[in-house]
């Protein structure tokens, strides 16, 4: 086991050697973590995920409601940071390491598709309550129910594109070769 940093007791960092992945002991516990991960295609699209959520809360929470349409938005968009920030600690702390890779890749697939759909949902019943009433009745009020109807889109189109990143990152490591087919029966 390679151990890159070591906390005394009086707190001071020890480095010792570097390797890949980064371990720190701590409180006498080794912690592994990955420190590349939020540089990486992945970890980049979690940040933004989480600062266009943080983004598309400060729009809908901005908007003037009609009935109760921004419940959903800003709960979706509440569940996007939870989701994204989750994740991003996973993998940061290598905690997906401890469960099996199909067991991860369901879990998240189904946090990714729940919270997409939710916000696309989320911004159709923005964009047909909020922003085209204010539209019709009151056009200075239409901006910023349309700014947080284009957010909300944003953010679920967002969260597909994960969907899809992690798909093509399954995919890649599931490559099985093919099985060549032979009509020659074994002696």
């Amino acid at each position: 086991m390679h151990i890159e940093e070591q906390i005394s007791d009086e707190g001071s960092v020890e480095q010792v050697e570097n390797f890949y992945p980064k371990q720190v002991i701590w409180g006498q516990k080794v912690i592994t973590l990955d420190t590349f991960y939020a540089s990486q295609c992945r970890g980049i699209t979690k940040i933004v995920c989480i600062a266009m959520c943080f983004f598309a809360i400060v729009l809908v929470c901005g908007s003037q409601p009609v009935n109760d349409e921004r419940g959903p938005a800003l709960f979706f968009c509440f569940l996007g940071i939870i989701v994204s920030f989750g994740v991003l600690l996973e993998y940061t702390f290598m905690l997906n390491t401890h469960i099996t890779a199909t067991c991860g890749f369901i879990m998240e697939a189904i946090l990714y598709v729940t919270v997409s759909v939710g916000l696309l949902v989320s911004g159709i019943l923005m964009w047909v309550f909020c922003a085209a009433h204010w539209a019709d009745m009151n056009p200075d009020w239409a901006t910023m129910p349309a700014l947080a109807t284009a957010s909300l889109f944003l953010c679920a189109a967002l969260y597909f594109v994960e969907v899809c990143i992690l798909l093509n990152d399954a995919r890649r490591c599931s490559w099985r070769p093919p099985q060549t087919t032979s009509s020659v029966l074994p002696h």
